[in-house]
């Protein structure tokens, strides 16, 4: 690919600059095939890219998709995904005939997890809503209906059935007399059986297996198994051969009776047929034995049940059934038959949850049922968190009595509960409401001795008793009753009120429950007083907390209350410096400039109530404000200081002064200035207002009454002030304002954006030497918040802009600019603002001196900052060299596929459509749809209806390129200009290409045609009626953010990304957590453009979504083969990320799936070749894990993989050579291994990796690999014990699983020669221990407890490389 852009071939593109093309040029006509898949996503994107309404059944398609792939995987559903689809077909009243034959079939056996009573509600409910909606229903229809109903056992009348359908005036077909007769056989009626034989013969339908095999079903369950036996004749005789199938419905029958010898002769005759019986015949017997009562008889069949691919997922849907049937012994037995998930290592997973969870979720076993189970998976080792799965479980499912019943399980048998295992209890009956359940449980917690803590009373208690503007009483009397302390109760009370920041209800609650209030909130009180300034309160709630106890306990659980709510303690301090400490976290958390005003207040009102402090905190904090005591501060400091205060009684009125409006705080002034009281406060408050209202006249106004009382201003009143008068075109007086505040507080620095603003008023003024000393003062420590805010790069790239043109401006003056910015940490060099530096020499005409400034950022930044604009520039001068150099720098920043689009959007833009078609032709390019869907976007957007046929045009013939959208905008550009024959040509040049329009392009291309008085050529489909919804009289506004959170609680990710965007354009971006969420389920819908684009614009903007999201989206993108994102992301992501995303692996695998493993292996070895490249890097980004699954899926490519290893080992690096060692050896081609060993590896201090054979011996199950293994270990003299132990492990497991037992002991003996017992895996030792135990054999030997696994990793790090490494060759 990258030879189109050497130079002849770029001279070659250029050779007809001359010639420019006219826009009529004629189209090749090359028939695509079109999958269904691809067509949804097509009419997806175009219809949101162009506005167009969604069709209602496309959100139905993609989640009917999702549960077909789910199916697939797993033979299963889960009732959720169900209800989705319903909640959706309810939405929208309306389904196509697919859609809803396709939910139908949804609602029998393959719900699993849901009782048949379930199952059948759902069935009717779906079923009323098709025909309420009246959604067409053929025969289809109605047999899926019967295939639901006799899977999920419901009771019907099977002549009324056919009424039904009478009535419809529907025909029943064939299908639908064999669901009949199965229906009839399954309760035993033979006779009605029957008549719908004699209809069948009438209407000469052919009678085939499925009547035959549902007569076996009838005669059985009609107790006549000689007859159902004697089915098999007649179906011979009738010229049909009996298939597994139709033996397994006979040994269901006699499965259900409980007969051994039937059971057996069945399955001799089917032997000697040779028909073979699978697992799922022998688990349907397994059923049928279970559920009728004769379970003594399974384990025969349990015997038979193999272990090959896909047995995993079956026996879990066996296991379903068999719970939901109450057969739990059997189902766990089903159950130990599944295999244990083992890593490298051989330890083994937590397993069992999902039986755990069917038991509590069916609602059919007691708690004592369910506790012995969870006890006996934590003896046999296969789940010790089992009670906890079982706890968690009850609790999701909203089960809290079961959650409680089980924690009293857990204190019998000895176990510890802590508060906080109840917050889930309290949280599941709070979203429900139910309070008297909230009290019953916090007597529960009581009765178990579990401390009601102050976290679960702030947290989970209060704020579901307590409501707004509601008296406490009922609430704080009730909880008395149920137990709690009167202190807990009050203090629990408190806490939430500080929680709340609402000091004002914590003050007014302790006037009337006089109790001490715990010293730990103290911190809590100071913060929330910070937030509020509510002096008077915060001065009432520290009065409790100083008091103490005279000759009593000041627990909180010796505090009383009397009946009146009296004091029952003297009114002595607490030994404690409360008070003091309290004021200390005050001035911790504010700058001392602007401590003083807040300590005034609550120092005078801490003197009104007499709460006093120590001689210490006053020297603390004399020494914290340092030169902005004030008077007042050090008078009032003295005065609590003195001792000589007493407590005073608690006021009951509080009035927030934070809730006053501006009106009412004037008014507040007006008063006070009338009685001549002190207003220096008020005076503040209103001068922060007026100067961030702009309102300089009033600002200035209340600064003179300040400055007249000789009150200094806060750091925040000054930078506001400064603000107003650069925003109002005053800076004379803002540089005043600065210079003061410079001389007054050296230290303080402005918020960057402040800097930036009057920065950029300087410069407009010809203030260049002022400037850069302003942004050198104020420059922020660190790399902030701010700086990586994207406002804060538009706020530089303003500054740097106004400077170009100035008088005495030059580039480098600008560049010196521009390295202030960057060395002071304003912004990062992002696009913006590394593209003034080639814009100032653009703006002067110099395209040499731009090119340079380019070619310096694209190598410092790695940015493209001004490309296309270059790229312009070039392509109309001609000038390939300078093109040439402009697509090597992009190629090495974005990649060779985004840089040749970007080349092929310049030439368009150009009017040269020749050469951006030869682009195109470039052999191995594929189609970028979210590039190609971005730039048809923007053409329609600007108008530029030419360009876009241009780009319609030439990219037909590009591999994989999504023509319907294409299609789609040109169409719409069209429709906009009511171009009607234009609009008509795109139809007919669909069809030529085989395009299949979709039914919105028909609609939306009529409706434009039937506006104009035009013919319609075609059929239009029929209109969409949109959902009716009641008119109201008053719509509620809800916000973006709002409807943001409930779309993706709906996943209704259309709505979400609306949302989103309606947020940014109020200027709000979305966090980091909602940003992965919605990440996460763009990838989850296999909308994997969209998850990525907004994956780029996070990384472009420093932020990452959470690492569990990247790697989701990775392993997609890679299993999707999409290289160019993969690598977009190799280049962007920080080391530690890529290292945790196993990135190298991930692109590796991603060639591989793209089918281009042999261009990656061609890609490594031009890294290798490439010198300017450091070995550190070239070795860090060697993908061991990806190579091996490339040698394991394509043996083909070995001898590159040979050549790539001779290369990486010339430069010392042997990951490559070990890879090829690995795939030798464990192909068991020991000639050929021993040679890569010895040539490259025998003499490497590198660690040797061989996690893959241990991996190949566990699942071939065969030692054979091991023994040469440990013979090269124990000749490599670096190899640490660690690693032979996990050699030695791996081979106990083998010969453990296949019954050998002694010659597992042999191993161990012979291993401690050459490494100690500590080196095994301890659940190694404990399975082969187990295993002997169950043998009445003695394991010889005291297992070591198992090592912290950091240090284990230390000392093994030799095999475990290749674990974190290989991924899963």
């Amino acid at each position: 690919m990258a030879s189109i852009l050497m130079s002849r071939s770029m001279i070659r593109i250029f050779s007809g600059f001359k010639h420019i093309l006219s826009p009529r040029y004629e189209v090749t006509r090359i028939p695509k095939l079109q999958t269904p898949r691809v067509n949804l996503s097509i009419v997806r994107s175009a219809q949101k890219a162009v506005g167009v309404a969604p069709q209602a059944g496309q959100k139905l398609d993609r989640v009917l998709y999702r549960i077909d792939s789910e199916i697939r995987r797993t033979g299963r559903i889960s009732r959720k995904e169900v209800e989705d689809v319903i909640g959706e077909l309810k939405y929208r009243k309306y389904a196509s005939g697919t859609q809803s034959l396709l939910l139908l079939r949804c609602l029998g056996s393959l719900l699993t997890e849901e009782l048949p009573e379930v199952r059948n509600k759902l069935v009717q409910e779906v079923w009323d809503t098709l025909i309420r909606f009246s959604i067409p229903l053929d025969i289809s229809h109605y047999n899926t209906l019967l295939r639901v109903y006799i899977e999920n056992g419901h009771e019907f009348s099977p002549i009324e059935f056919l009424s039904a359908l009478e009535n419809a005036g529907i025909e029943p077909n064939r299908v639908t007399y064999q669901r009949l007769i199965l229906r009839y056989c399954q309760l035993g009626d033979i006779e009605g059986a029957s008549k719908i034989l004699e209809f069948m013969k009438e209407k000469e339908l052919p009678v085939n297996e499925y009547v035959f095999n549902s007569l076996i079903i009838g005669h059985a369950r009609a107790n006549d198994m000689e007859s159902a036996h004697g089915v098999l004749s007649v179906m011979k005789t009738s010229g049909l051969t009996p298939s597994a199938e139709t033996y397994m419905n006979l040994m269901v029958g006699y499965a259900e009776k409980g007969d051994m010898e039937g059971l057996e002769k069945v399955m001799n005759e089917c032997e000697s047929s040779e028909e073979q019986l699978q697992n799922r015949e022998y688990m349907e017997v397994i059923y049928a034995l279970a559920s009728k009562g004769h379970s003594r008889h399974v384990s025969v069949f349990i015997e038979k049940l193999e272990k090959i691919i896909g047995y995993q997922q079956d026996a879990m849907n066996l296991i379903y059934r068999l719970i939901n049937a109450s057969c739990d012994e059997v189902a766990y037995q089903v159950f130990e038959t599944m295999s244990v998930p083992q890593n490298h290592d051989g330890e083994t997973a937590p397993v069992g949850t999902f039986f755990l969870k069917q038991l509590i979720k069916s609602e059919l076993y007691s708690v004592v049922t369910v506790v012995q189970y969870c006890q006996k998976m934590k003896r046999e080792g296969l789940n010790i968190f089992a009670m906890e799965r079982a706890l968690q479980f009850a609790l999701s499912m909203g089960r809290a009595d079961l959650a409680l019943a089980l924690m009293r399980v857990i204190v019998e048998d000895g176990g510890t509960l802590r508060s906080h295992y109840f917050w889930p209890v309290l949280v599941c009956y709070a979203s429900e409401g139910d309070k008297e359940n909230i009290y019953r449980t916090i007597s529960e917690m009581i009765a178990l001795e579990v401390p009601v803590s102050l976290d679960t009373c702030r947290q989970y208690i209060m704020p579901s008793l307590l409501e707004k503007d509601k008296d406490e009483e009922p609430v704080i009397l009730q909880l008395k009753e149920n137990g709690m302390s009167m202190p807990s109760i009050i203090n629990g009370c408190i806490s939430y009120y500080m929680e709340e920041n609402d000091i004002v209800s914590a003050a007014h609650l302790l006037s009337r429950y006089k109790v001490k209030v715990t010293d730990v909130l103290r911190r809590d009180l100071a913060d929330a007083y910070v937030k509020t300034k509510e002096a008077t309160a915060a001065a009432v709630v520290l009065r409790q907390m100083v008091l103490e106890l005279p000759g009593k306990d000041t627990s909180l659980e010796t505090m009383e209350v009397s009946e009146e709510g009296q004091e029952e303690f003297g009114s002595g301090r607490s030994g404690k410096d409360i008070g003091g400490m309290f004021l200390m976290d005050i001035s911790n958390f504010l700058r001392p400039v602007d401590a003083i005003s807040s300590l005034t207040q609550v120092l005078q009102a801490m003197k009104a109530q007499g709460v006093g402090i120590s001689k210490d905190s006053v020297t603390y904090l004399q020494s914290r404000l340092g030169e902005h005591l004030t008077e007042d501060v050090v008078n009032l400091l003295n005065d609590l200081s003195s001792g000589d205060l007493t407590l005073q009684p608690i006021a009951r009125d509080f009035k927030p002064l934070n809730q006053h409006s501006l009106a009412e705080l004037e008014h507040r002034l007006m008063e006070l200035e009338i009685k001549n009281q002190p207003r220096s406060y008020i005076l503040g408050q209103l001068l922060s207002i007026y100067s961030r209202m702009k309102n300089v006249e009033k600002a200035e106004e209340t600064l003179k009454k300040l400055e007249a009382i000789e009150f200094p201003l806060t750091t925040g009143q000054q930078v506001l002030l400064i603000e107003m008068y650069v925003e109002d075109g005053q800076l004379e007086k803002a540089l005043n304002l600065y210079e003061h505040l410079r001389q007054n507080e050296p230290e303080s620095k402005m918020n960057l954006f402040k800097v930036l603003k009057l920065g950029n008023a300087m410069i407009s003024k010809g203030m260049l030497e002022e400037t850069f000393k302003l942004l050198e003062d104020n420059a922020p420590e660190s790399k902030s918040e701010e700086s990586n805010d994207p406002t804060g790069a538009f706020s530089c790239a303003s500054l740097l802009n106004n400077a170009i043109g100035k008088n005495g401006v030059t580039a480098d003056v600008v560049q010196q600019l521009f390295d202030k910015l960057i060395e002071n940490n304003y912004t990062k060099p992002v696009p913006i603002v590394c593209g003034v530096l080639i814009k100032v020499h653009m703006a002067n005409d110099d395209l040499p001196a731009a090119m340079e400034a380019f070619e310096n950022v694209c190598k410092k930044y790695s940015v493209t900052a001004m490309k296309h604009e270059l790229t312009l520039a070039c392509i109309k001068l001609e000038d390939t060299e300078k093109l040439q150099k402009i697509m090597d720098l992009s190629i090495s920043i974005h990649g060779e596929m985004n840089s040749l689009y970007d080349l092929v959007f310049a030439f368009i833009e150009c009017g040269k459509v020749r050469q951006a078609k030869k682009i195109l032709e470039t052999p191995g390019l594929r189609a970028r749809h979210q590039r190609l869907e971005t730039r048809c976007r923007r053409l329609l957007e600007e108008d530029r209806v030419t360009e876009l046929e241009h780009l319609v045009a030439i990219v037909k013939d590009v591999f994989d390129v999504d023509r319907n959208m294409m299609f789609m905008y040109l169409f719409e550009a069209y429709r906009r200009k009511n171009d009607c024959d234009k609009a008509l040509g795109v139809w007919t040049t669909m069809q030529e290409e085989n395009i299949e329009p979709s039914e919105t392009f028909l609609r939306e291309l009529g409706q434009l045609l039937t506006e104009h008085g035009r013919k319609v050529p075609f059929v239009m489909p029929a209109a969409l009626e949109a959902p009716v919804v009641a008119a109201k009289t008053k719509e509620p506004i809800i916000s973006p953010k709002s409807l943001f959170n409930q779309a993706c609680k709906e996943k209704n990710y259309d709505a979400a990304l609306e949302a989103k965007e309606r947020l940014e354009s109020t200027g709000i971006k979305l966090g980091v957590t909602d940003a992965s969420k919605l990440i996460e389920g763009l990838v989850q819908e296999s909308r994997l453009e969209e998850a990525t684009k907004l994956t780029r614009d996070m990384v472009a903007a420093g932020q990452y979504p959470f690492t569990r999201v990247m790697k989701y989206l990775m392993g997609k993108l890679s299993s999707a083969g999409d290289t160019d994102a993969i690598k977009f992301f190799e280049q962007h992501l920080n080391e530690n990320l890529k290292k945790n995303l196993s990135i190298n692996n991930k692109l590796c695998n991603a060639y591989m799936n793209a089918g281009r493993a042999e261009e990656f292996l061609d890609e490594l070895s031009a890294i290798v070749d490439n010198t300017d490249i450091d070995v550190a890097s070239i070795k860090t980004r060697f993908p061991a894990g990806g190579i091996m699954s490339i040698l394991n899926d394509n043996s083909a490519l070995l001898p590159k993989v040979s050549v790539l290893a001779e290369k990486y080992a010339s430069q010392g690096i042997s990951t490559p050579a070990n890879c090829l060692w690995m795939h030798y050896f464990k192909e068991e081609q020991f000639p050929e291994a021993k040679e890569v060993y010895e040539k490259y590896l025998a003499k490497s201090e590198e660690n040797l990796m061989f996690a893959s054979i241990t991996q190949r011996a566990r699942d071939t199950n065969s030692v054979n690999l091991l023994p040469p293994l440990l013979e090269v270990l124990n000749n490599r003299p670096t190899t640490p014990p660690a690693a032979k132990g996990i050699v030695y492990s791996c081979w106990v497991d083998v010969l453990t699983a296949s019954g050998k037992y002694d010659e597992a002991l042999g191993v161990i003996e012979g291993s401690l020669k050459s490494i100690g017992l500590q080196e095994y895996n301890t659940s190694a030792l404990n399975r082969l221990k187990e295993k002997l135990a169950s043998s009445s054999k003695t394991f010889p030997y005291t297992i070591p407890k198992k090592e912290a696994k950091k240090n284990r990793q230390s000392s093994s790090s030799s095999s475990s490389s290749s674990s974190d490494s290989e991924g899963k060759p």
